[in-house]
């Protein structure tokens, strides 16, 4: 049965399922529902003895208390009523105050319990307002969007190896075995939490799920056979099953929500603006495409938005990714200045790396970014789209402009 939430303009179905596994004492994930504050979680807790589930608990607890209060309350609201960047700024910066407010109450409780010296936890969690999902992100857990074209991995894991990808360093063509998190909540003195939004649409399907699941998927083909079909139950099950089949050898946990029919209509529907439409529109990649099929390929894209001086990384989600800039400006190795339509690192989209320094944000900057194996899907989805993007693609890399 659908379900209508607080502030959010479309129903939803959702469920959401955990299991021990078969090698594992006791399960130290913990789940976060919330409908009545449109607020859903999930948290991988890890730590000696008991002190894993407690961190997971602990985490999920005051995501719960700390989006309940007045101030949280007020700033969804405001974002609600008028739904600009500046709104959509402050809910991140509410986001992130979430996590870091779990990050200190793990903290402050292995300060007073010797036996929780060590805990810590992964955290993920969702708020849905308007018609956009707003994501935080800590650790290795996940948070996936499946379309009716792709399903695009939203978070990086803050593992090492993926980390130092990212920044540009030197890493084995392989990911090792040992890859030890290197952000999580209650880790460290100090975490940092990731933020990211969606547009959504009907049809659109929501994926929350620790490692225990995704490590046990083989590849994200696989991932979005399991994901694209079926009931919300159906989805949860399908998934905790197949990680018992691959082993269990990890607890398991998944929160599935369907985006069904929209029911509260506004004058700024979902979707970009139409500034940001004819921005894209006079990027090399999307130049001359009519803006169905401009939105068509944006199904694989993600906006970010890095600050003044962020370098941008050509490896994100555990794949290349290329961006197509919105407003801003970025600073390339060679000395150019790319701004509103520019394209970097249009070779990742066919699998090539670029050697050399990252670019750096020469100012706050908002990117659309998309990863290669979710514009291969999109690609592969719809032929005219695909003949459309890879011969631009072709004429802009045999200029050498990128």
């Amino acid at each position: 049965m659908s379900r209508i939430l607080p502030r959010f303009d479309y129903r939803i179905e959702f469920a959401a399922s955990t299991d021990v596994g078969l090698v594992r004492p006791s399960n130290e994930d913990r789940i976060l529902c919330c409908p009545e504050l449109a607020l859903f979680g999930i948290a991988d807790g890890m730590g000696g003895h008991a002190a894993g589930e407690v961190a997971a608990q602990i985490a999920v607890d005051t995501v719960r208390g700390e989006v309940l209060r007045p101030p949280a309350a007020a700033i969804l609201d405001a974002y609600v009523a008028d739904p600009n960047i500046e709104a959509r700024r402050e809910v991140f910066a509410l986001l992130r105050r979430v996590g870091e407010a779990a990050h200190a109450a793990i903290l402050e409780a292995r300060r007073t319990e010797p036996s929780y010296q060590g805990m810590g936890t992964t955290l993920d969690f969702v708020v849905l307002a308007h018609s956009r999902a707003f994501f935080a992100h800590a650790g290795d857990s996940r948070a996936y969007l499946v379309r009716p074209t792709t399903t695009v991995q939203l978070t990086q894991d803050h593992a090492l190896y993926d980390t130092l990808r990212a920044a540009g360093n030197p890493t084995p063509a392989r990911k090792p075995q040992r890859n030890p998190l290197v952000n999580a909540i209650g880790l460290a003195g100090t975490v940092a939490v990731d933020t990211v939004f969606v547009d959504l649409s009907r049809g659109d399907r929501i994926v929350l799920c620790t490692d225990g699941v995704h490590n046990a998927i083989e590849s994200e083909a696989s991932l979005s056979r399991f994901c694209s079909k079926g009931e919300p139950e159906q989805v949860a099950a399908g998934l905790l099953g197949h990680a018992r089949e691959r082993g269990g050898h990890d607890n398991a946990s998944v929160i599935v929500i369907d985006i069904k029919e929209r029911f509260v209509k506004r004058a700024d529907d979902a979707g970009p603006s139409s500034r940001d439409l004819s921005v894209l529109s006079a990027c090399p990649l999307l130049a001359g495409m009519s803006p169905a099929a401009v939105l068509g390929a944006l199904a694989a894209g993600v906006e970010v938005e890095l600050g003044a001086g962020d370098r941008i990384p050509r490896d994100v989600a555990s794949d290349l990714v290329a961006y197509l800039v919105l407003d801003g400006a970025v600073n390339l190795p060679d000395g150019r200045r790319v701004g509103s339509s520019g394209l970097l690192f249009p070779e990742s989209l066919v699998g090539a790396r670029r050697k050399g320094d990252l670019p750096v944000a020469a100012a706050r900057t908002r990117l659309i970014r998309i990863r290669k194996d979710d514009f291969a899907e999109v690609c592969e989805h719809d032929a005219e789209l695909a003949a459309a993007l890879y011969q631009r693609l072709a004429r802009y890399l045999a200029l050498g402009t990128g």
